[in-house]
């Protein structure tokens, strides 16, 4: 893994610039490891890529994951019958939100929290700005690898 050091002035931090996409967790699965190269790329490009974020990568590669799971089996269930990835209804008559559901919210609440990390909400930009000079033009849209209309 490359890293470049700079350093401003005397008395600022040293930012240590990641230049390579870091090794992929071993333990991590194809999902995973797509998600944590292409988000190492997205931050590579933009000269975001710290060191120190490598383990907010990590999460946030599995949150993802599982947060792609999570909508794909709600789709699963919801063309066999439509609702039923979004309920359950059990032979009680009871009903309660769909697992699925819950896991995506959940996975989607920690892929929010890694996003404000990396300076992707206006409040967390402005302040990763503040402290590090440095501009982040990207959007959820990039790490989620969709389009922007």
């Amino acid at each position: 893994m490359n890293i470049v050091h700079n350093s401003k002035s005397k008395g600022k931090k040293v930012t240590d610039v990641v230049t390579e996409v870091p090794k992929v967790p071993s333990y991590f699965n194809g999902t995973e490891k797509r998600n944590f190269k292409r988000i190492a790329e997205i931050l590579i490009s933009e000269k975001a890529l710290k060191k120190r974020h490598i383990p907010t990568m990590e999460i946030f590669s599995v949150e993802l994951a599982q947060y792609e799971w999570a909508v794909k089996e709600i789709h699963k269930k919801n063309r066999k019958k439509a609702g039923t990835g979004f309920v359950q209804k059990f032979t009680t008559g009871a009903v309660q939100v769909s697992p699925y559901i819950t896991v995506k919210e959940k996975a989607l609440k920690q892929i929010f929290i890694c996003l404000r990390r990396f300076g992707m909400d206006p409040k967390s930009e402005k302040e990763l700005e503040a402290s590090n000079q440095l501009k982040l033009p990207l959007g959820v849209d990039d790490f989620l690898g969709k389009k922007s209309s």
